[in-house]
């Protein structure tokens, strides 16, 4: 299959697993089910691994020898008739181990075919939840924020170029709230602070490459963390059908590690939507 590539154009990394061989019962014939056969799987796990690259901690990646065990195990066990439902239960358990997208190749090279062949394959891609567009329409938070070049300029400017990415939006009033600081920095500018709520058929990170977007063409430069910027849109909340999308992805956590503890964004946020929850609670 192709590269997968994440939006605003940047190559997935991958993890390959090739080669997974196991005796299986799967088909439709009474002597498959019987005599059992063997199935060989391929497995490419399209992830991010930055986080581990930088840490070389096991726990910040996906582990390969737990995924190799998830598939021996799906190939093993209870059987079904089509190797296409085979490959559909190992690519759900592979996005179970935090892949952006799977590809699974299921080989059956002892197919019962009257005729000489070498092999036998059905190959799927599957994408995670971080990357399929949602259905019905996600709800979302969206943080708004500026201490740079008029702050109030930029909120209103930016307000309106996300209002055209979101549908049914509704965006609460501007409050003007002092600037976090990391110790030993310097002081900031105070920021001018408003939260908007909308629905979208983006994916979570399909709507964080528009927000980086807008934000780059706000004049948004990224050179240290927690530094004074012109527009700053933080993605707080994505739910769909009421149920919040979790993630630790180092590209994207949802919801918002720190929503809960800024004033600056839980008391405009309920200004629009006093039933709003995070983390199922109430916020206000």
């Amino acid at each position: 299959m192709a590269d997968l590539y994440l939006p605003g154009g940047r190559l997935a990394d991958r993890i390959e697993l090739t080669g997974l061989t196991a005796t299986g019962y799967h088909g439709v014939f009474d002597e498959e089910r019987r005599d059992g056969q063997e199935f060989t799987v391929d497995v490419i796990l399209h992830t991010s691994t930055s986080r581990a690259g930088a840490s070389d901690e096991l726990a910040q990646t996906i582990n390969y020898a737990d995924a190799a065990d998830h598939v021996i195990e799906i190939v093993t066990g209870e059987p079904v008739d089509l190797i296409e439902t085979l490959a559909e239960r190992i690519a759900d358990r592979m996005l179970g181990t935090g892949a952006l997208a799977v590809d699974v190749t299921v080989h059956k090279p002892s197919a019962p075919i009257p005729h000489a062949f070498t092999d036998v394959t059905v190959t799927i891609r599957r994408l995670g939840e971080l990357l399929r567009p949602p259905k019905p329409a996600a709800d979302v938070v969206v943080g708004i924020g500026s201490n740079l070049d008029d702050p109030v300029t930029q909120v209103e400017v930016g307000a309106g170029k996300l209002a055209r990415v979101l549908e049914y939006e509704q965006m609460s009033r501007t409050r003007v709230t002092a600037a976090e600081v990391a110790p030993g920095m310097p002081s900031q500018p105070n920021y001018v602070n408003a939260v908007m709520v909308g629905k979208t058929t983006l994916s979570p990170l399909a709507l964080l490459a528009e927000l980086q977007r807008i934000e780059d063409e706000q004049g948004r430069i990224r050179e240290e963390v927690w530094g004074p910027r012109t527009l700053d849109l933080d993605l707080i909340s994505y739910k769909v059908a009421d149920r919040e999308v979790l993630s630790d992805n180092p590209d994207l956590t949802l919801p918002h590690p720190r929503a809960h503890m800024r004033s600056f964004v839980m008391e405009p946020w309920a200004e629009v939507d006093p039933w709003g929850k995070l983390r199922g609670k109430r916020i206000r």
